[in-house]
Order: structure tokens, then sequence, then C-alpha cells
């Protein structure tokens, strides 16, 4: 079947333009659908680009608060001192005083609902915790830590290095981070650092923030410092982080910025991933998601079925349309044997649609009726060429039968037989007339005439013989080209 639709050159032209059309049409397809998975690709992620931002925005709104959030601290000076007397480590703290650090650190955690306790840290190796469900102050034991606080610096912990920091320490939630501040004494001329205030925040209010976005629960959300420490979990996983950025791939000089979305094999599975980072407070805001979750659309469903259909109709189209010409050419060539073997009045039957094969039957017809012409004319050229033969050969006058004729009547004359040379005459005279005659058929009783007038002639020479002729009186009607007689 392949052979015979590529046997000829333009059915191979044919061919060649339909797998052009069909690999012009998979590679639209190819690019458009690309096109529009990108595009949904971006309008699906786009609330999941809005969430991460969110959590950005708030873990940056609570280190920008900071500093209102410790005002209790700063704004009386008696607090303070009494404040620095602890990170002193006085032999004894008056009761009042403890009260005072108390209440103080209560005001700190009153006005945010996600605040749930505050670390206290001296730079004398002493920790005390205070939580808000017990308000009171208890001291800790500072664990040796690979954790350096910078003095001035505002800094973020995550969970895994508050529970490192202190032994007993008595998390206030599931999942916490600390944003800390450096005390310091400023009663003398020289500031000196006396420790470190870490505010207990948690993870709740990004869980909150997230649960009101209605976004697939697939999805990972994530906050890391730039060490890789995990801040905050959706997926409550806080042993690896789930980054893809390392120090040597942050944009230098950068305050915020939204990294691009990209693919990425996890565990087998591939996963969009992107990252928000925050170049002024040095951490990430992260997601990833399953890729099967954007699952075809329906727009991409019609355009394959719409390519499948454009090449299948291709290709039938090709498959029908070189049947009809294949059809249609063994039609002519049909005609053409016919008319070859002499069958000049076959003719191609028409079809009814104007294309060029009824173009072509029409002038073939054409060539036949005009060949049919010719070999008419030129058949009865040769037929009147054949009369004016068949004519002269009539009325040619054979000179031998002439002179043996004329050579009887002669010899009658001269033995004295004047009735006989007389009726020679007479038949000869008949003959001859006949024979200058205009005409090239008699009827066959004038022919019989004409045969018994030589037969008579011939008894004047060889003497009486008996002759008959068994035709049919019906049959004399009929005409026959007339005889030439040269005996």
């Amino acid at each position: 079947m392949i052979k015979k639709l590529t046997s000829g050159y333009y059915s191979k032209m044919m061919l060649i333009s339909i797998s052009t059309v069909c690999a012009i049409t998979a590679l639209l397809f190819i690019l458009s659908s690309s096109m529009i998975r990108n595009q949904e690709k971006s309008e699906y992620l786009k609330n999941y680009d809005i969430a991460v931002s969110n959590l950005s925005s708030i873990l940056t709104t609570k280190q920008n608060s900071l500093a209102n959030t410790l005002a209790p601290v700063f704004s009386s000076p008696s607090r303070y001192q009494a404040l620095c007397s602890l990170y002193k480590k006085h032999p004894t703290i008056a009761y009042s005083t403890n009260r005072a650090i108390i209440q103080m650190l209560k005001e700190i955690c009153r006005y945010d609902q996600y605040c749930r306790g505050v670390l206290l840290a001296t730079n004398e190796g002493e920790l005390f915790q205070y939580n808000t469900s017990s308000d009171t102050l208890i001291p800790l034991t500072l664990n040796k830590v690979n954790f350096d606080f910078t003095p001035y610096q505002l800094q973020i912990l995550s969970d895994s290095q508050l529970e490192a920091l202190c032994g007993g320490y008595e998390k206030p939630a599931d999942h916490v981070y600390g944003l800390s501040g450096t005390i310091f004494d400023y009663t003398g001329d020289n500031l000196a650092t006396l420790g470190q205030i870490i505010i207990l925040y948690s993870t709740a209010e990004f869980t909150n923030s997230l649960s009101t976005s209605h976004l697939d629960p697939s999805a990972t959300f994530t906050l890391t410092d730039t060490d890789r420490n995990i801040l905050f979990s959706s997926d409550g996983n806080y042993e690896y982080t789930k980054g893809i950025l390392t120090a040597e791939q942050i944009p230098s000089g950068s305050s915020t910025i939204q990294m691009p979305v990209v693919s990425r094999m996890l565990n087998g599975k591939s996963y969009y991933f992107t990252s928000v980072y925050n170049g002024h407070y040095e951490f990430f805001a992260n997601y990833q998601l399953p890729a099967g979750t954007i699952t075809r659309s329906f727009t991409q469903v019609i355009l394959a079925v719409l390519a499948v259909i454009i090449c299948a109709a291709s290709i039938l189209l090709y498959v029908i349309t070189l049947r009809i010409a294949d059809k249609k050419i063994k039609t002519i060539q049909k005609g053409m044997n016919l008319v070859g073997q002499n069958n000049l009045d076959y003719r191609l039957p028409v079809p009814d649609n104007n294309d060029e094969f009824t173009q072509i039957t029409n002038s073939f017809n054409r060539m036949c009726d005009e060949l049919q012409h010719n070999i008419e004319k030129a058949y009865l050229f040769e037929i009147s060429q054949k009369k004016a033969e068949l004519y002269a050969m009539q009325t040619s006058i054979n000179p031998h039968f002439l002179y043996n004729a004329l050579e009887q009547i002669r010899v009658q004359i001269t033995q004295g037989k004047y009735s006989d040379a007389s009726q020679m005459l007479l038949l000869l005279s008949k003959m001859y007339r006949n024979q200058t005659r205009r005409t090239l058929y008699v009827s066959i009783g004038e022919e019989l005439n004409l045969c018994e007038n030589l037969i008579n002639l011939y008894m004047y020479r060889y003497g009486n013989f008996d002759y008959e002729f068994f035709i049919g009186n019906s049959l004399k009607i009929y005409g026959i080209p007339k005889t030439h007689y040269s005996p």
C-alpha cells in the first residue's frame, strides 16, 4: 500500500507536503502546549508565590517591630537597671527586682498573641526563661553551642538552635523561633554588652496564614536562614532544609528578591521550587510543590485532539485524493488502450466535477473525434481513389481482345459469312458501349446479359456450345461491381 501511494512523482510530492503539514502541526502543538502550560503553571503558582511572600512579610514585620516590642525594656530606667542587675550577676536579687523584671517581660509578650516567652542569655554563661503560661523566671544552664551572638545585630534562632542552647529548656509551643536583641549597660561613659534577650514566637502564625490560602496540602512551605536552619516548616519536618540556594548563590546587594520557579527531582519525584530571599535579615521563604498537582488543562487536551484530527484528516485526504486520481488515471489508460486497438468509437465518460481530469478527458475525446474524422476523410479519399482506379480499369480497352475479335470478324468476311460478321460487330459494339458507360455498379440481370453477349461472341470463334445460368429472378435486381472483360 505504501509503495503504491509513493509510486509516482506527484504522489511523492503530495506525501512530502502532507508530512510537512503534520510536522508543522505537531511542532505548533508542542509550542502552543508548552506556552499554555507555562501560562497555566504561572497562574496556578501565583497563589503559592503570594503565600510564600506573606510568610516572608510576617517574619520581616516581626523583625522590623522588634524595637517596638522591646520598648518596655528601655522605656523605664528602673526596670532597665533591674534587668541589667540580673545580667551583671549580683549575688542576690531582691524580690521586687525580680517582679519588676517579670512584669516587664509580661508586657513584652502581652501585645503579640504569638509571643510565647523570653530567654535572657548573659555573657556570664547564665540563661533565664520566662514562660507566659507560668509567669515565672526560671534559671537554666547555658550550653556551649556553635552559635555566636553578634552584639547589636538582630539574629534569628531556629527551633533546633534554641533546644541546643540550654538544658532543661521548656518549649512554650510545638515549634518556635527566636529573635535576639542585645542588652548593654549605658550608665557609664562606655557601652558594655551584658548579653542577649531572645523573644520566642510560635510558628502557628505562619500555619494560620497558610490555612487561609486554601492551597494544596501536598505543598511544603519553609523559612530558613542562610545556614539552612529551619525556622518554620509547614509539614512539621524540621530535620532537613529544603532550600536550594547557597551563600555563593545569594545575589549581592539584594534586599528582597524572588527567585524564578525551577523544577527539580527529589526522591524520584518532580517538584516545583522557588525562594524569596530577604537580604536585609538574611533568610529564605521557600515552597516546593509536586509537579503532578498541576494537571493537564482542558485547553491542552483540545489542542492535542485538534492536532490529531488535522494530521489524520490530512493523511485521509491524501489517501482519498490519490485513490480517486488513480481510478481516473486507470480509466484514461483503458480508453487509450481501446483507441489504440482501433476502437475509434470509444469515448471516455466525462466526470460531473470540473477538475483537471475532466479537462484531460474532454481533450482526449476531442482528439478521438478529430482522429476519427481524419481517418474517415482518408478512408473516403482512398475509396474515391479506388473507384477512379476501378473506373479506369473498367473503361480501359484490352487491345488483345479487340485484335482477336476484329481478326475473327475479318475471317468471317473473307469466308463470305457477312451475317455472322455483322452479328459479331453488333455484339462487340454492345460490350464496348457497356464498358465505356460511367457506372461502377450494374444489376445482376444486366451482368448476365453482358456475359451472354460475350459467350455468343466466342461461339462464332469456337463454335456452338451449351451454357446455363443458375440465378434466381429475385436476385437479378441487386447490384454488383461492373466486370472488366479482358479475354
